[in-house]
């Protein structure tokens, strides 16, 4: 069954993208990369190897979907005075007797203003219908100006499901995400549909993680008819853990590279033409299993860290994004709470 969606999934979508007004993109599925959970925030995203037993986890690598888990994790950010608000849920299920984990996302981005209609395009004279040079061109001249009355706004909503699960192939443990996404941009709507395939290998104490995202292109149909298309990337992480004997603290580190034909972005840190090669690393120290401190920096040099409490069924988790230098977009924050089921039921008993 699962064998056959995806067939069925690579012909509907290279049909689409053949007999449809196809375009390639760079950022039609970037719901799924940046909106994450505190945890995985804080430690630069550098998390393609490393387990740290979330259902949030499989967002990064689907091979981690393998172990059942009663925990429900809900994370949610605000930027720019309430402007862009994001969510996220994560539970997993159980599906003849496999873990299936789902996460859910969401991405609101209201009051984005629309000026097309605001320019009284008169012509230096500033006067209507004298057909004088400038008057009509589409560009603001001298002489014209701008109708504050004519500037309107509207919003963009994205929804996202990601479901992840694990799978055999030649004996080899395999995790698939299959993730839906339904866009909305003013009055326009998309639909699309993606995979990614994630691995991972240990090597004495080093786990490495290897995910294939956007396999073998995802891609989002508008409603009038254009397929816009996503290229795969790639992604390999390495973690290595230690725990120090003198005191009782365990210490993780992790390493990430994130490998693309056709993202090239301007703090990407290596790159020629559209390719690009970007790291992010992360180090989380764990004392007692109670208390967590985090330190990163991601991809797209942002600084990251954060602070993790655990207790008996119930976590939070912190995570502060630093502003680099170029995009100016200022600092962030983000809070994730876990919640076991067990705990739950306790409680409203």
């Amino acid at each position: 069954m699962k064998t056959s969606f995806t067939k069925y999934y690579i012909i509907l979508l290279s049909l689409s993208i053949a007999f449809s007004d196809g375009v390639w993109v760079n950022y039609g599925w970037e719901l799924f990369e940046h909106v994450t959970d505190a945890r995985t925030a804080s430690l630069g995203n550098a998390t393609t190897a490393y387990n740290f037993e979330s259902p949030t986890a499989s967002l990064i690598n689907p091979i981690f979907s393998f172990k059942p888990t009663q925990t429900i994790h809900v994370t949610h950010q605000s930027r720019f005075a309430g402007i862009l608000n994001n969510d996220l849920i994560g539970f997993q299920i159980q599906r003849s007797g496999k873990p299936i984990q789902l996460n859910l996302l969401y991405e609101g981005i209201g009051q984005i203003p629309d000026t097309r209609n605001m320019l009284l395009d008169w012509g230096i004279d500033g006067q209507f219908g004298t057909n004088d040079p400038g008057e009509g061109n589409g560009i603001l001249d001298e002489g014209e100006r701008l109708d504050v009355d004519q500037i309107k706004f509207f919003s963009q909503h994205q929804v996202g499901i990601h479901a992840a699960f694990n799978h055999e192939f030649r004996k080899m443990p395999v995790g698939i995400g299959v993730k839906v996404l339904s866009y909305s941009l003013d009055s326009h709507f998309a639909l699309g549909v993606g995979i990614d395939i994630g691995i991972m290998k240990k090597i004495n104490l080093t786990n490495i993680g290897i995910v294939a995202r956007n396999l073998p292109a995802s891609g989002l149909i508008w409603d009038n008819g254009t397929v816009e298309g996503t290229t795969p990337t790639v992604s390999v992480g390495i973690h290595h853990p230690l725990v120090l004997t003198q005191v009782p603290v365990k210490l993780h580190s992790l390493f990430n590279l994130d490998i693309s034909t056709s993202n090239r972005h301007l703090n990407s840190q290596i790159g020629f033409a559209a390719f690009s090669m970007d790291a992010s690393f992360g180090l989380e120290g764990i004392y007692k299993d109670k208390l967590f401190i985090r330190l990163g920096k991601n991809s797209i040099n942002n600084s990251t860290g954060g602070l993790g409490m655990q207790w008996d069924g119930f976590g939070i988790d912190y995570a502060f994004l630093s502003s680099n230098s170029t995009d100016g977009l200022g600092n962030h924050h983000l809070i994730s709470l876990g919640f076991s089921l067990d705990w739950i039921k306790s409680k409203l008993k």
